[in-house]
């Protein structure tokens, strides 16, 4: 029972370091993911912002979505499949990532508490 309790302790660590996060980038982290993941200036399809950032098919696409919405993603159709799609980085969405390149994340902070949580 120890271990879940444990669990319990990491998560809300996590949870704040995200609620932090958030409200200092107006992005969850798995949005975050999205745009570093687009980084590179190459367009990409869902498929495989789907095994960079770690989550399913509809996961990733809600994300997709919240992030086109934001103004920080443009979908490319296909020139040979107008079924498939690619994502890339809008002139907004480059901009919210040099911001967040330059930004300071504290991780020797969430380290530290994650390690109090795990009673290390």
């Amino acid at each position: 029972m120890e271990s879940i309790c444990a669990i319990k302790e990491l998560y809300k660590v996590l949870y704040q370091f995200e609620r932090n996060f958030s409200e200092a980038h107006s992005l969850t982290l798995n949005e975050a993911m999205l745009l570093c993941c687009l980084k590179d200036n190459e367009a990409k399809s869902a498929g495989t912002i789907c095994e960079y950032i770690g989550l399913s098919n509809s996961r990733v696409s809600k994300v997709i979505t919240t992030v086109e919405n934001k103004g920080l993603i443009e979908r490319i159709l296909s020139k040979t499949d107008k079924r498939q799609m690619f994502f890339t980085l809008s002139d907004q969405g480059k901009a919210k990532v040099d911001q967040m390149m330059h930004a300071e994340l504290c991780f020797e902070n969430l380290i530290e508490q994650l390690k109090t949580a795990m009673n290390f």
